[in-house]
């Protein structure tokens, strides 16, 4: 039957590695054998102070003598141990060399993270700064498009019969009517504003 697997936090992280260092310690042949519990114990030792701190007591009062408290002080204890174990075996002086070498590597993963998220950040800038492009290429277009659709319609969508710059004998008013309707109701307009002046038509303007 398979045990199951329990994932061990705090406390019960640093007693189990200490006690197989304690175990085994004298048939290890490599620091290379145990690192991976002097790790966990650390980070278990790591666990403890956080819980504790998160409780935000009072270390110096009786009442909050608290089981955070006492799990802290046993994991420092129980490092203290695997420290003189480690340095009596391998010489002294290999715990802090574990130390640095760990912080070193713990250094070097925050790094690698750090650069992958300013990688991720400037791919995403990048691909920003394009669709951006893309939106002012495309609203350039699309204005050069109506400027077109427009010069068109006014320049070339009513020819006048005959003579197509015949508009131009018409003063603005006119010659808008005349490019947007025809000549023919530039004619009607004019003839109609020349009869309103003479007072020969009696017109009721709104």
């Amino acid at each position: 039957m398979v045990e199951p697997v329990t994932i061990l936090t705090g406390i019960a992280l640093v007693k189990k590695s200490v006690d197989f260092i304690k175990g085994n310690i004298g048939t290890v042949q490599d620091i290379g054998d145990i690192i991976g519990h002097v790790d966990k114990a650390l980070n278990g030792q790591q666990q403890v102070i956080k819980d504790r701190d998160s409780k935000n007591l009072d270390h110096f009062a009786t009442e909050n003598v608290a089981k955070e408290i006492i799990d802290a002080k046993l994991a420092q204890e129980q490092l203290y141990e695997m420290k003189q174990l480690i340095d009596h075996r391998f010489g002294h002086g290999t715990w802090s060399y574990i130390l640095e070498e760990r912080k070193r590597r713990i250094d070097k993963h925050k790094q690698a993270v750090k650069e992958a998220k300013a990688k991720k950040l400037k791919k995403q800038k990048e691909m920003y700064d394009m669709v951006r492009m893309v939106m002012i290429g495309l609203a350039v277009i699309l204005f050069v498009a109506v400027a077109i659709g427009i010069t068109i319609k006014f320049v070339l969508a009513h020819p006048v019969e005959e003579d197509d710059k015949s508009c131009r004998l018409y003063e603005p008013k006119y010659f808008l009517i005349c490019m947007s309707e025809g000549r023919a109701y530039a004619d009607t307009q004019l003839y109609l504003d020349y009869q309103i002046e003479k007072e020969n038509w009696i017109i009721e303007q709104d």
